[in-house]
């Protein structure tokens, strides 16, 4: 009889286990085998990572201590509210947009394609910044893009000249986006470590400049150069942190521009703005927000008081509006953004998707009006 049991438990084991060491095999070799996740540096990059200052132990490290996770008293949250999210959660209809004109698209315009994606034109060159055109996630479920009346693909840009890649997160850097847009561009900008991803998808390496944090380097009369930002890295399991992240300045002979990637507040924003500001534009991120991490992405409130730090005459407000990756309200951030910038006195400009502006002409419409559910927040 306890032969029988044994055999039975034996049995019982082998039925319950091997389907989920299927499971575990198949995603380790994904992981290990999909180009999306990236890939290690070569020698050269090596090099220059183990001359960082800002690397040691195998990773990046911030310039303030910086705990990933905080404590939060905030409701919980689970993956199921992606699935069965709140009436107030995702926008109620598609986002109202403006249909691409690439005509309209001129020295000192500014256009933005949601969340972090913005196309800049100076000296006759187009920018494009952390594109984005597919998911925010390698997942089949979540990270989606909220519908929206006019929907952007690479199709429908100008010709981009070049690109700017603030980290590697997937919200950031879209390994099908740089895939497409890898032989008609004609430089990347990115922090140490980004070459190896990009070069694994098709970027030719002498068309990347990979940088450290106060490094600067001029391209056809416009000087771009990589500023800390309060973040982290990483694409799989096992490399977080491994790739450097950072904001950018982008200046040019009639156009000085921040762009913050993702940060949480530090005072480096007030370095940065003493030492190239006063910007014309700041594009700051003011989504993807919670309690819990705190200090790797910024309350709006947060937001406003860098772009005062750093000297800017506009705050555009990023990071929002796209995809769905916080447990705030999708409206939350520019309501808040909106209403601490009246406060401040700081001038914000909030344009549609796909509208393209000069600073003369700031859009300022709040468009985002109605499109939410019943619950509302405690800052409306």
């Amino acid at each position: 009889m306890k032969d029988k049991i044994i055999k039975y438990t034996k049995k019982t084991l082998l039925w319950t286990l091997t389907p989920v060491l299927i499971l575990v095999a198949g995603v380790a070799l994904f992981m290990t085998l999909h180009p999306t996740f990236g890939d290690g540096p070569n020698v050269e990059s090596l090099n220059k990572i183990s001359q960082s200052k800002h690397y040691h132990d195998g990773h990046f490290h911030n310039l303030v201590k910086t705990d990933l996770m905080t404590e939060s008293d905030e409701d919980s949250y689970s993956i199921m509210d992606y699935f069965f999210p709140p009436e107030d959660k995702n926008p109620t209809k598609p986002l109202p947009s403006k249909k691409l004109e690439n005509n309209n698209i001129k020295n000192g315009t500014y256009t933005w394609l949601g969340h972090a994606s913005f196309l800049m034109k100076t000296n006759d060159l187009t920018i494009l910044t952390d594109p984005v055109f597919n998911g925010a996630t390698p997942l089949p479920f979540g990270g989606k893009p909220f519908p929206i009346e006019h929907p952007i693909h690479i199709e429908h840009l100008p010709k981009v000249n070049i690109v700017v890649i603030s980290h590697d997160h997937y919200d950031h850097l879209d390994y099908k986006g740089i895939k497409d847009f890898a032989q008609s561009v004609d430089m990347f900008f990115v922090p140490l470590g980004v070459k190896a991803h990009i070069m694994k998808w098709g970027v030719s390496e002498e068309k990347i400049i990979e940088m450290d944090w106060y490094e600067n380097n001029r391209y056809k009369n416009i000087e771009f150069t990589l500023v800390p930002a309060r973040h982290f890295s990483g694409r799989g399991i096992t490399d977080q942190s491994s790739t450097l992240w950072g904001g950018w300045v982008l200046k040019s002979e009639d156009q000085n521009v921040y762009f913050s990637g993702d940060s949480g507040y530090f005072k480096e924003f007030k370095k940065i703005g003493e030492k190239y500001g006063p910007f014309d534009i700041a594009f700051i991120d003011t989504g993807a927000y919670n309690q819990a991490w705190a200090t790797v992405h910024m309350m709006p409130e947060e937001s406003v008081q860098a772009s005062i730090d750093l000297k800017a005459n506009v705050y555009f407000p990023i990071g929002w509006s796209k995809f769905d990756l916080a447990p705030h309200s999708w409206d939350d951030p520019i309501i808040r953004a909106v209403k601490e910038a009246t406060k401040k006195n700081v001038t914000i400009t909030t344009p549609l998707i796909g509208e393209t502006f000069t600073l003369d002409k700031l859009p300022q419409e709040q468009w985002w009006q109605g499109l939410r559910g019943t619950r509302s927040t405690n800052n409306d």
